[in-house]
C-alpha cells in the first residue's frame, strides 16, 4: 500500500495525509524519519491522537507519549506501559511481528480496527504506525502512531481492562520509501 492508497481507504484522508506530510518532511534524506526533525508546525494539530512508543525488546513495547484523545479514550495515560499488555493474548504475536517489520523493513502499518474499553464502549478507529529515530544517527527504535477514532459500535457489560484491536478489519504495510515487506 502506498501513502495514496491510504489515502484513498481512509474515512479520514485529510488527517492522515497531514501526517504523511510531518512525516515525510523528517525523512529528508532518510529511509525513516527523524524525530528531531518532525516540522511541529504541520504536525501539532495531530498531537491530541498520536502516541510514541519505544521497542525495548520484542515484548517490551513502551508508551512514551500518548495524546490528549488517546488518554480520554483510554481512561488512563499509558504512558509507560507496555502497549503489548493492552492486546487480546490471540493477537499479541502478530503484533510483535509487525511492529518488528516497521521498525526493520522499514514500512509503516494501517490498521482498521475496534477497541473495546472499560466502559463496555466498543470504537471503530484507524491507526497508521510510522518507524522513526529520535536523530539520525541512532537505532530505529520508536513508532510514531496516529490514531482516528471514528463512531462507537456498541456497548457492552463494564470490561475488567481496556483491550485493543479486539477486531480489525484491514491490516496492511505502507511504503514509506523501502517497499514492503512480504
Amino acid at each position: 500500500m502506498t501513502f495514496d492508497e491510504l489515502f484513498a481507504a481512509s474515512r479520514a484522508p485529510k488527517q492522515f495525509k497531514k501526517l504523511a506530510d510531518s512525516y515525510t518532511s523528517a525523512q529528508g534524506h532518510n529511509c525513516v524519519g527523524i524525530q528531531s526533525a518532525l516540522p511541529m508546525r504541520k504536525f501539532a494539530p495531530l498531537m491530541a491522537n498520536v502516541t510514541l512508543m519505544e521497542r525495548e525488546n520484542t515484548d517490551q513495547i513502551t508508551y512514551r507519549i500518548a495524546g490528549e484523545n488517546i488518554i480520554n479514550r483510554l481512561g488512563f495515560n499509558p504512558v509507560g506501559n507496555n502497549f503489548l499488555d493492552l492486546l487480546s493474548s490471540e493477537i499479541r504475536a502478530n503484533a510483535r511481528i509487525a511492529n518488528e517489520k516497521i521498525l526493520t523493513h522499514p514500512c509503516g502499518h494501517y490498521l482498521v480496527y475496534e477497541n473495546e474499553y472499560e466502559t463496555g464502549q466498543r470504537m471503530v478507529s484507524e491507526s497508521l504506525m510510522l518507524p522513526m529515530k529520535k536523530e539520525s544517527d541512532t537505532e530505529t527504535n520508536l513508532l510514531l502512531g496516529y490514531h482516528f477514532h471514528h463512531q462507537a459500535t456498541g456497548i457492552l457489560a463494564p470490561q475488567n481492562q481496556t483491550s485493543l484491536v479486539v477486531h480489525h478489519s484491514t491490516s496492511e504495510f505502507v511504503d514509506i520509501g523501502s517497499g514492503i515487506p512480504i
